[in-house]
């Protein structure tokens, strides 16, 4: 059914809030099935009676298991280090691993080899890259392919499984640092024919260069003259010739104007390379055009040929799609050419799992996925519409905390300035503590009112490890916890929730016999508006519509930067509306537009009745400040909307058929003291004490302090509490005192997962959606 959202139609909720009717479908790539393997619930079983009573022939029979269940393990990982499917998934991300964890794996006999520390580390990297295949709802390249799917008001069936109609892909992309390292490496001899452009907290103000929190730089004549013709879109030679042709020229020789262009850039005034904007997904091409325009033939050649060398090697990379040795050699390759083309290493940022670094990533879309009808919908919408109401009320509340911080950064700027007006780059600045760098002194105590509101609301007794309520009890106090209003700033109309279905196969689905479970809700976030998920739905200009519908007035976002947070291009924001502005900072924000955008040089910010106000010294149009730090602020509220404060013990909480709250446990490190202990063995028993004496379930998430991301674990499983115990003890090396570890239980757990294949093997699933208020 084709949806028409030019007029801005939502598919109701209820509650004053709508639901955009597409949605994106995100499954891990590996079936949770393989995960199995790893396990082995009758030496758990066997673990858990030795526990509650010792004797001599259990301790036997624990043994005895212990000692196949190491083997089986290890056969386990030998048929996953092999398998050319995981391979291949390792092989894009961390080819590293594939020679330094798989194959030092696949050289040792798991029958005969010894369990020694050393041995249980390399299998706890492989172990480590299955259950995030597997367990986690990641689009990560081929083996986290992304569903776009879509909300049919007039389907009977809750969900339907469909074919889109178009066939799959897989994308391959050069990220935007690499492009700007090549960019960098071929700029000299370009530079002719490259825009130079003043970086954006930089003003030119005649004869006077204003750098924030710093003396005003005098300019000699020529600078000031070269400054002054900067314009988007003008090359360098066409600067030089502005400033010739000018009535007022300060000189007729172009060999000083070009003096002072090469100047100017070597004292970090100017940018001027070659390069493209940080969200292009097809930088190269944009490269090779600008290249082309090079009426040069030998730099033209040269750059062309550079940028050809780095496309075959791309080419290679991509015909090796299938083959994980050959994906090896032709990444390998490609880190070659790039290295030999800019001097730069082909890896950034070595041992991070979530950044951009490595210079190619894919994105998968399969043919494949689903339609939700209303009767999906109804379980969900009255819980669901008071989170949001909640999520609006988050956002004033962090407008208003964002707004006495801003206030007294600019009230510390303005002292002593007579005419009340401090340089936007200034305050941005001096506000990157709050903004950037230290945002949880502003958030911490959101979070905690956001939570003593829930609290209150849910009134969760202590030591009860399930907690109902219904949307309808909770209704009738709502309004006083969290009373109506508008949101924080414009964008915040826009919550996205990831859910996901808890039934057990699709057909419990189809018959009712599921519920909802909340994994996140993103306040003032819209998670479907990353560059590489837009490329590849079917209708990309739908969703801009979508997006321009609901937010017609447009908002102030900020300017794509690759250098900001070193972000991967495939997470740079797309859906731009035609009236949106963006805030431009950062020095590699190239594609700027001065007639509209608010360039932090170019502006001021200025006491208003009161409200703090961002100008545009070109025409003196205004904004909010906190609409023009928006996206900043989101950014830092959006990790921590939590219904409930940490504890020893949290419940899992559900409102109607939607679980709010899945049960957690918090942790000191010393806690989990069998962590220590090097003794194999020795540990599981520990472990499984500790599980018992908690009631901890089987298959958990767990996420230690300085950990970026929750870790699945199995914990009827030796290699996954291996995996565990390093990441105890990591946490505590770390963080010492301070250091905390979370357990959360996997909710679905693996036998609720309805995502099957053709095999009937299951799928982690999770559904990304996007809510507004409803029309």
């Amino acid at each position: 059914m084709a949806v028409d959202r030019q007029s801005g139609a939502l598919v109701e909720l209820g509650g004053g809030w709508g639901l955009w009717p597409w949605f994106c479908l995100r499954a891990a790539g590996f079936p949770v099935d393989l995960l199995e393997p790893l396990a082995d619930p009758r030496l758990a079983t066997l673990a858990d009676e030795l526990n509650a009573t010792p004797d001599a022939d259990r301790a036997a029979a624990y043994r005895a298991r212990f000692e196949d269940a190491g083997v089986a393990v290890g056969e386990a990982l030998h048929r996953v280090a092999a398998d050319p499917l995981v391979r291949e998934a390792v092989a894009w991300q961390n080819p590293q691993a594939l020679s330094t964890g798989f194959d030092t794996l696949l050289r040792r006999d798991p029958r005969t080899v010894a369990r020694t520390g050393r041995h249980r580390k390399t299998e706890t990297l492989v172990t480590s890259y299955l259950h995030r295949y597997c367990a986690k709802n990641d689009t990560i390249g081929f083996f986290g392919p992304l569903r776009w799917g879509r909300i049919d008001p007039e389907q009977p069936r809750p969900l339907a499984p469909t074919d889109d109609g178009t066939a799959g892909s897989r994308t391959l992309y050069l990220e935007g640092w690499a492009l700007a390292a090549l960019g960098r490496a071929l700029a000299a001899p370009l530079r002719p024919w490259l825009v130079p452009r003043l970086l954006p907290l930089l003003r030119a103000d005649g004869s006077t260069l204003r750098i924030p929190l710093a003396a005003a730089v005098p300019l000699d004549p020529v600078p000031a003259a070269v400054l002054a013709a900067l314009r988007p879109g003008r090359t360098a030679r066409e600067v030089v010739a502005a400033v010739l042709a000018a009535p007022d020229r300060p000189i007729d020789d172009p060999a000083v104007v070009w003096s002072a262009l090469h100047q100017l850039h070597r004292d970090r005034r100017i940018e001027w390379t070659l390069e493209v904007a940080a969200d292009d997904l097809r930088a190269a091409e944009t490269m090779r055009a600008v290249v082309a325009g090079v009426d040069d033939p030998a730099v033209r050649d040269t750059a062309l040929a550079a940028l050809d060398r780095l496309a075959a090697a791309a080419g290679e990379v991509e015909a090796a799609r299938g083959d994980p040795d050959k994906v090896v050699g032709a990444l390998a390759g490609l880190g070659t050419v790039f290295t030999e083309l800019t001097g730069e290493a082909s890896v950034r940022e070595a041992g991070a799992l979530y950044a951009g670094r490595t210079l190619v990533f894919e994105e998968c879309r399969r043919p494949d996925s689903v339609v939700l009808g209303p009767a999906a919908l109804d379980p969900l919408r009255a819980p669901l519409a008071l989170l949001l109401d909640s999520a609006r009320w988050y956002t004033a509340a962090g407008a208003a905390l964002y707004r006495r911080t801003l206030r007294a950064v600019f009230d510390r700027l303005v002292a002593g300035r007579a005419d009340g007006v401090v340089p936007l780059a200034e305050l941005w600045l001096a506000a990157r503590g709050p903004l950037l760098d230290s945002p949880e002194a502003v958030v911490r105590p959101l979070t905690r009112a956001l939570q003593q509101r829930w609290e209150r609301l849910l009134a969760v007794p202590a030591g009860v490890r399930r907690v109902a309520r219904t949307s309808a009890e909770l209704r009738a106090g709502f309004a006083e916890v969290f009373p109506a209003g508008a949101p924080g700033w414009t964008a915040a109309v826009q919550h996205s929730p990831d859910l996901m279905i808890a039934a057990p196969d699709l057909d419990a689905v189809r018959a009712g016999d599921f519920d909802w479970v909340l994994g996140e809700l993103h306040p003032s976030y819209h998670t479907m508006r990353y560059a590489s998920w837009v490329d590849c739905h079917p209708e990309p200009a739908a969703l801009a519509a979508a997006m321009a519908a609901d937010l017609p007035g447009g908002v102030v976002r900020i300017g794509a930067t690759g250098a900001q947070g070193g972000s991967a291009t495939r997470f740079s924001p797309r859906l731009l509306g035609p009236a949106d502005r963006r805030l431009v900072f950062a020095p590699d924000t190239c594609d700027a537009d001065p007639e509209r955008d608010l360039v932090a040089g170019a502006c001021d910010v200025v006491d208003r009745d009161g409200r703090l106000t961002v100008r545009r010294h070109a025409d003196d149009v205004g904004f909010d400040v906190v609409e023009v730090f928006a996206d900043l602020i989101a950014g830092n509220l959006m990790p921590h909307f939590r219904l409930l404060s940490p504890a020893a013990h949290r419940p899992r909480v559900t409102i109607d058929r939607l679980v709010v709250n899945r049960e957690t446990w918090t942790f000191p490190p010393e806690a989990l003291g069998f962590a220590a202990d090097p003794d194999e063995a020795r540990r599981f028993l520990a472990a499984r004490r500790f599980v018992v004496g908690h009631g901890l379930p089987r298959h958990v998430f767990v996420r230690a302090t300085g950990e970026k991301k929750p870790v699945h674990i199995d914990l009827a499983s030796l290699a996954s509490v291996e995996v565990l115990a390093r990441m105890v003890r990591r946490a505590g090396r770390t963080a010492g005192s301070e250091a905390r570890v979370t357990v959360t239980e996997m909710l679905p757990a693996p036998d609720q997962m309805w995502l099957a294949d053709a095999d009937g093997r299951r799928y982690s699933a999770e559904f990304r959606f996007v809510a507004a208020p409803a029309r």
